[in-house]
């Protein structure tokens, strides 16, 4: 039995080569010192917490050896997998079959190698509108948790209103969203990557604002927000450095980090997204979803 407010922890894999790759940066050096050093201290911080998280895999990574015996590593240690696209590139813009591609054969990939089955989706950098959620529904996943409850996304996604908590965005359809949290009146999106910038205050500020919903509270931790700073020839520059949280040391990450997730066990029972979804699902009945709110063409 799941008693009070749950959160879920994830994790978005993004090593340095894909952030370089999504900022239009260079790709500097054969290895990912970012990903190598991010994924074990990440592990580390789970352990020594008593978290099990989810961690969003970019598919093409598996074909990494040193990246795969990581991810392998993770399994060992419990914690859960979901796609975050094959190559990370954004998916609204991208033609029918190669979006495909980006969603399915990630799940089949990211799942042959490890082993496991993927249930979830994020899309990179929240490149998510209706056609995405379609074909991720299409590839056969159980959840998305891609969208931020906003107007801007309810329009992107074919609702007439934001829809806080979990909820099923396509009619008839089995997929579950589990949306971020609300940003309310916050200027930026309220994830830990951007307390660590700004300071834990706003990590406290969002916790405030953003009140618990009929879903789980999602917490989204990056691989910058545990990895070591990257050496200055890395770092395509002051942005890059910013963008990869080089200018803080891991020991710094890691203190703010346990900061935050002490706040958040104050408010939350943190649980396996696997068993919150199990546990909504017993209690939501055989389709296991809460309805959106109308899509945009049914208004009246």
């Amino acid at each position: 039995m799941m008693a009070g407010a749950a959160a879920v922890v994830h994790v978005d894999l993004d090593g340095a080569r894909h952030i370089s790759r999504v900022h239009g940066w260079p790709e500097r050096g054969d290895d990912d010192p970012l990903f190598d050093t991010g994924l074990r201290n990440a592990l580390e911080f789970f352990r020594a917490t008593g978290v099990r998280a989810t961690l969003f895999v970019i598919a093409e990574d598996v074909r990494d050896p040193r990246k795969l015996a990581l991810l392998r590593e993770a399994a060992r240690q419990g914690h859960e997998f979901a796609s975050h696209s094959l190559t990370h590139r954004r998916l609204d813009r991208l033609a029918p079959e190669t979006l495909r591609r980006e969603v399915a054969e990630s799940r089949a990939l990211i799942g042959e190698a490890l082993g496991v089955e993927i249930h979830g989706f994020r899309a990179p950098a929240f490149s998510v509108n209706r056609r995405v959620l379609e074909c991720v529904a299409d590839a056969g996943y159980r959840y998305d948790s891609s969208v931020f409850p906003t107007r801007r996304f309810a329009k992107r996604t074919g609702l007439s209103r934001p829809a806080r908590g979990a909820y099923r965005p396509l009619p008839g359809r089995s997929l579950l969203e589990l949306p971020m949290p609300s940003p309310g009146p916050l200027p930026l999106p309220f994830h830990p990557s951007y307390s660590l910038v700004l300071g834990t205050w706003y990590f406290r500020a969002g916790l405030r604002v953003t009140g618990a919903a009929a879903g789980p509270f999602v917490v989204l931790f990056h691989l910058t927000d545990f990895a070591d700073p990257l050496a200055g020839d890395r770092t395509n520059g002051w942005r890059g450095r910013l963008f990869t949280l080089s200018h803080l040391t891991a020991a710094e990450k890691r203190q703010r980090c346990a900061e935050m997730l002490d706040r958040l066990r104050a408010r939350y029972s943190i649980v396996t997204t696997a068993s919150w979804l199990a546990h909504h699902r017993a209690g939501a009945g055989e389709d296991g979803g809460t309805a959106a709110p109308p899509t945009a063409a049914s208004r009246s």
